[in-house]
Parts: C-alpha cells; structure tokens; sequence
C-alpha cells in the first residue's frame, strides 16, 4: 500500500536527486524520483551498518590487490582500525 504525503526537501537536495535520476544505463528510461527517495529513507532508517561495511571491506580488497600487483609486494592493511590509531601504535 502507499500514501501520498508532501515533504519539503532543500534545494540542492532537489538538484542531486533531479541529477541521479536522469542518469540510467537505458537512455530512454527515467530512474523514479519517488522509488529512490523511498530506497534511501528505508535504507537511512533502518540503519544498515553491516551493508556499509561489506562495501568498505569490499573496496578496501579491491585496493590492496591494485596496490599489491602495481608495487608487486604483499600489503594486508586491516581496514578496522582508524589511520590515526595505526600511526600512532594504538589499537
């Protein structure tokens, strides 16, 4: 079931949601303006920190493997830890 509400969103907010929508792998299909805002909410609210970290993981992987073929050593750099903390020694 949907509700049709009105919520008032800042301007630029506007111009990057209006931005991302025109931007589709089919060019003659249109990306929802509504189903976007209502992914984004739901995905906000419910908190999903486990997604976030998969992708950062994820990408971290990625580019170990670049740094590791490019320089042609064996880097493994856990990603947990804040880049301060590895600086300084603390755990």
């Amino acid at each position: 079931m949907k509700a049709i509400k009105a919520y008032s969103l800042d301007l630029e907010t506007v111009r990057m949601l209006e931005s991302y929508c025109r931007q589709s792998d089919n060019w003659d299909q249109k990306i929802s303006r509504s189903k976007v805002v209502n992914d984004a909410i739901v995905w906000f609210l419910r908190g999903d920190v486990a997604e976030l970290k998969q992708e950062r993981d994820d990408l971290h992987k990625q580019w170990l493997q670049l740094v590791n073929e490019k320089h042609n050593t064996t880097v493994s750099i856990s990603p947990d830890r804040a880049w301060w903390k590895r600086i300084l020694g603390l755990r």
